[in-house]
């Protein structure tokens, strides 16, 4: 079935729009969500194995190579909050992966403590003191210039017990999509067919698209311009590892494969598709928006804790770039999806 042409000769007629409404839920599902939540469980599983490696015989190299996995999972992660919605947020997974900043004082103070350090005592620890950050803080050091040999017994365990709770996380996330665990997959592949929480397509395709935007709200609005405005470089995503901006372009880039329904080597029908269905011109203002966004983003070269003081107009042309994108996602595509999905 094709959908490209909207000239009044070929309109879409309603099935074809509810076939593409049908489609762009279950490829969201299918080419999107669950296979990134696949692979953030692969990363934090491979992250796991690195750091046992270390802890058994640390080494400079292999410091180095946990680095580089911790990288890799937040790459992923960072991209999966392109779409925070059902058990993500129902179940606290994000607070109990990414709460930022560090209180590394309180770590510190852990550390000092003759408290057992396993992922049971973990998982009763304030948030500020479980999942990636700490385990950045670990892996760099205050002043990211850490050494194999500067390790304590303590940061060992500490190390092992956070990645151990993550790699739980990551395992329960994906298990909540699929239908052989908590199947939120079907949740939104049913909407309007009896889902437990869409009562119709447009609440579902409504979701999706609140999501998208309201990533691109929190990174311009809270990511960047809290430190920005405050010039403050301590309360930054990823001070130790200087990965911060990484995890911005990481975010957005995971919205506009939710959009474009696009993940790895592999394609659907997403949002895109059903806005060009009646308006190419809204569709390709979003596509247009996105790569502006990611671009101006990209353009700040230092790391993000030296930009605030160093990149200003940079960083201002990017929370301009998200704030235009963003007011896209929320107002116009909004309003589509309000005029045209009628189930």
């Amino acid at each position: 079935m094709a959908f490209s042409s909207c000239s009044k000769s070929d309109q879409p007629t309603p099935a074809d729009q509810q076939t593409m409404e049908q489609q762009t839920l279950d490829d969201f599902v299918q080419v999107v969500a669950i296979p990134q939540y696949a692979a953030l469980q692969a990363q934090a599983d491979t992250l796991q194995q690195i750091i046992q490696l270390f802890v058994q015989q640390p080494s400079d190299a292999l410091l180095l190579q946990a680095r580089n996995q911790w990288r890799q999972l937040r790459q992923v992660w960072e991209q999966c909050e392109g779409f925070l919605l059902g058990p993500v947020e129902d179940d606290e997974y994000d607070p109990r992966m990414d709460t930022w900043p560090v209180d590394y004082v309180q770590m510190d103070s852990l550390l000092a403590s003759n408290q057992p350090l396993n992922i049971q005592t973990i998982q009763q620890l304030d948030l500020s003191l479980r999942g990636f950050h700490p385990v950045e803080y670990l892996l760099w050091g205050k002043d990211g210039n850490k050494s194999a040999a500067d390790f304590t017994n303590r940061e060992k365990e500490y190390l092992q017990a956070l990645v151990a709770d993550i790699v739980q996380n990551t395992t329960q996330l994906y298990q909540s999509w699929i239908p052989e665990g908590g199947n939120f997959a079907a949740t939104i592949q049913l909407a309007g067919k009896g889902s437990s929480r869409y009562l119709n397509r447009l609440e579902a395709l409504q979701a999706i698209a609140g999501a998208m935007a309201d990533i691109c709200d929190e990174v311009g609005n809270s990511k960047i311009a809290e430190p920005y405005t405050r010039r403050d470089s301590l309360i930054t995503e990823s001070p130790f590892s200087h990965n911060s901006m990484q995890d911005f372009v990481n975010n957005i880039i995971g919205a506009r494969q939710v959009y474009l329904c696009a993940y790895g080597a592999k394609d659907g029908k997403g949002l895109s598709d059903l806005v060009a269905l009646h308006n190419v011109a809204l569709d390709n203002r979003i596509r247009q928006q996105f790569a502006a966004a990611i671009q101006a983003l990209q353009q700040v070269t230092l790391p993000f804790e030296q930009a605030i003081y160093m990149q200003r107009t940079q960083l201002s042309q990017a929370m301009q770039a998200l704030a235009d994108l963003e007011a896209t996602l929320s107002g116009p595509l909004q309003d589509y999806l309000q005029q045209y999905v009628k189930d």
